[in-house]
């Protein structure tokens, strides 16, 4: 099992240039210390979260670094011209020596992004599925035909095409309807730190019934968050978890109320990598056993450079082993 590190970009100080140099640091300390995979969210309009342009982010990580796998998590497809999107994952690719991983999805229950990039909810997931399936042929083939509900090519041939035939995809969903396309066209599954671990259970289960013959590659993102004990861990992961779980309850109950039961103090910390050394370890051992991920992810939890820095160390020094 890989293991790697999940990049939001937070900027608790409100410090821009700060929050990018000490992301890149933690990268290129996971990088030192023997991690496989560095991944970028995409958000928008969040000033927690300063990476609206993740493919930019990704190359500019690629320049930066020399071995560790890339990967966008995830390009948020209905927001983008598919056309662009192929052409910046190509120079991405060559860019990074062939080390990209193409992460999508349709977007989360952010009313924000529907309003300000003009698009509708309710046509987040066909736009998403569209939009893949033209950058897939961009990326692959020549003298592109295409016309679709939402996009058109007509004779499109890329320039540059990427190194990587193909460029390793991985769908970032937890609804077993997007989990059959990923299934069925042999991408991957991506699995953010809320999803619960039954329901991702579940989808690998589906994925595999699907397509017996392939495996889901999961990339299972877990929330992070050592300390000397497991009652301290919880006490200290539940003061930066709440404001996470008070913003997305309210959010989902308007946008996607199937995923609000998933915004439980107790049940995300059960699903997460949260206590002592020896905690974390168990749990590692136990999804590992349970969902044969492809990589294990960490989405560090506290904001302080230093404390993620320690958590990244620890987590390679005493439960990497496990992996």
């Amino acid at each position: 099992m890989r293991t790697g590190l999940f990049c939001t970009y937070e900027d608790p100080q409100g410090d821009r240039r700060s929050a990018f140099a000490d992301q890149l640091k933690l990268v290129q300390l996971a990088e030192k210390l023997g991690f496989d995979e560095a991944w970028v969210a995409e958000h928008h309009f969040n000033a927690n979260a300063l990476t609206p342009s993740s493919l930019v982010v990704l190359a500019h990580l690629a320049a930066r670094t020399s071995r560790i796998r890339l990967g966008s998590a995830a390009v948020l497809l209905p927001l983008r011209n598919p056309i662009q999107v192929a052409e910046e994952v190509a120079t991405l690719d060559i860019l990074s020596e062939g080390r990209f991983d193409f992460g999508v999805a349709k977007g989360g229950p952010f009313p924000l992004q529907n309003k300000h990039f003009g698009v509708s909810s309710g046509e987040n997931r066909a736009k998403t599925i569209e939009a893949l399936g033209l950058i897939q042929k961009l990326l692959n083939e020549d003298g592109v035909h295409f016309e679709g509900e939402f996009f058109k090519a007509d004779d499109v041939s890329l320039t540059p095409k990427p190194l990587q035939t193909p460029v390793p995809t991985f769908i970032a969903t937890s609804t077993p309807d997007m989990v059959r396309i990923a299934a069925e066209r042999g991408y991957g599954v991506m699995a953010g730190p809320p999803f619960p671990l039954e329901s991702i259970r579940d989808n690998v289960r589906f994925y595999r019934e699907v397509s017996p013959s392939l495996d889901p590659n999961l990339v299972l993102i877990r929330f992070c968050h050592f300390a000397p004990t497991r009652a301290q861990a919880i006490d200290e992961a539940a003061v930066f978890l709440q404001p996470f779980i008070e913003r997305m309850t309210v959010t989902t109950a308007r946008m996607q109320p199937e995923w609000t039961p998933w915004f439980k103090l107790e049940r995300l910390i059960e699903d997460s990598l949260i206590g002592a050394p020896a905690d974390i370890a168990d749990k590692v051992s136990r999804m590992k056993s349970m969902l044969q991920p492809r990589s294990l992810v960490l989405k560090l939890l506290s904001p302080d450079i230093f404390k993620r820095r320690t958590d990244l160390e620890r987590f390679a020094d005493l439960v990497a082993g496990h992996c």
